[in-house]
């Protein structure tokens, strides 16, 4: 019997799928962003050559839109055809995002893509000198939105010494994406399963290692909620052990970083930036957003946009011509006050009953409902997040203060 199996994880492709919030960039950088998850493709079916692996499995969500581009379909078709040349095999299921009843233009794929075309589990058994080395098990979704509990469709065959099971959905307490295909850990611990393949959540992640469950991550990141390093598993497996080795996909990278600065001037801000920018280049291609902590001195700033834009720019000015180029998409500002808040809020008079009725005020999901629901503006705005609307609390108290204190 065959000792060891060696493969692939990833999921969630997104191919030729579109960027949020990067705002306007130089066309070098901006084609290279555009590029960037043919590029990851690309790295994929080099990592699986380089690497040597038998087969790859791809756990759903290979496209980005049910009406897939046919762009997409081809740059996919050109990486399966280069992984059939060196005898590597792939297994396919499709998600919510690429359901298989949606309107596009079918590509053929080479003898080497198996795909589970069902929307029950089935399975392919995979073939290594001559034995049954391993079963891949999966389905795919029809409909964007499975609702059903398809663990206990996965059901161990005789056949085979290894058992993979591939399922695009996610925990059903999740609240980062939409539940599909909802599981419970111990639902998928029960199946007699050694390595269970998930997708559709964008976060790199192992669940147990008994058996193992993992999320690899999506390829490429496409948003700032989509930060650090993005890839896919390395997964070798013999009769004793399970390794996993990560191996970075992506063409750039989003990061948040915080920072804290003692600059007391506008001139050593610039200094200091420049020189962290020097730091972060050895990361590669990045787009950064940036949280500044700083004193009274640089406090002005934190509601100066037009100062803001200015340094971004100055910061921004000659990353087209570098090949590790380093992109500042937005600079925030906490600053330490010069007065001292609860004494004010103890105060009778004018700026502390403003403090008070600051912190009776209530939810701010009230004063943005209207807007939300407006036909015109709700096609524009995105929720904001629980950070996002900690932070405009705390910078339109911040403006409000400095100027009655002025």
């Amino acid at each position: 019997m065959t000792g060891q199996i060696k493969f692939l994880h990833c999921a969630d492709l997104h191919i030729d799928s579109p960027f949020k919030g990067i705002g306007e960039l130089p066309s070098m950088i901006e084609q290279q962003i555009k590029d960037s998850t043919f590029t990851a493709l690309h790295s994929l079916a080099e990592q699986a050559i380089v690497h040597q692996v038998d087969f790859v499995v791809i756990a759903g969500d290979l496209f980005d839109h049910e009406v897939r581009s046919l762009k997409a379909q081809i740059r996919l078709r050109d990486a399966f055809q280069k992984l059939d040349e060196h005898g590597i095999e792939v297994y396919v299921s499709h998600g919510n995002h690429d359901y298989l009843s949606a309107d596009f233009h079918p590509v053929e794929y080479p003898e080497n893509v198996h795909l589970f075309t069902e929307p029950h589990v089935t399975n392919h058994v995979y073939y290594k000198n001559g034995e049954a080395a391993a079963v891949i098990y999966g389905f795919s979704y029809h409909h964007r939105a499975v609702k059903d509990r398809k663990a206990a469709e996965y059901k161990r065959i005789k056949e085979g010494k290894y058992h993979i099971a591939m399922l695009h959905g996610s925990i059903e307490t999740n609240t980062d994406h939409d539940v599909y295909a909802p599981f419970r850990l111990r639902e998928l611990q029960e199946q007699d399963m050694d390595y269970w393949a998930l997708g559709h959540i964008h976060k790199r992640e192992v669940l147990t290692e008994s058996p193992w469950i993992v999320y690899p991550g999506n390829i490429q990141g496409r948003s700032i909620k989509e930060n650090g390093e993005k890839g896919c598993y390395l997964v070798e497996m013999d009769p004793a052990s399970t390794s996993l080795t990560f191996l970075p996909l992506h063409t750039f990278q989003f990061q948040r970083y915080t920072l804290e600065t003692t600059a007391a001037s506008f001139d050593e801000l610039e200094r200091f930036l420049a020189m962290k920018k020097e730091q972060w280049r050895h990361h590669g291609p990045v787009i950064i957003y940036l949280h500044l902590t700083c004193g009274e001195e640089l406090a002005a700033l934190r509601h100066n946009s037009r100062d803001i834009t200015a340094l971004l720019e100055w910061l921004n000015e000659q990353e087209q011509a570098e090949r590790h180029w380093v992109w500042i998409r937005d600079i925030t500002f906490d600053a330490t006050p010069a007065w001292n808040e609860e004494e004010l809020r103890c105060e009778k008079h004018f700026v502390g009953e403003v403090l008070r009725q600051y912190e009776a005020s209530g939810d701010m999901e009230a004063w943005l409902e209207p807007l939300y629901r407006h036909r015109t503006a709700r096609k524009y705005l995105e929720q904001l997040s629980d950070d996002d609307k900690e932070q405009v609390w705390k910078e339109a108290k911040d403006l409000v203060l400095r100027e009655l204190l002025k």
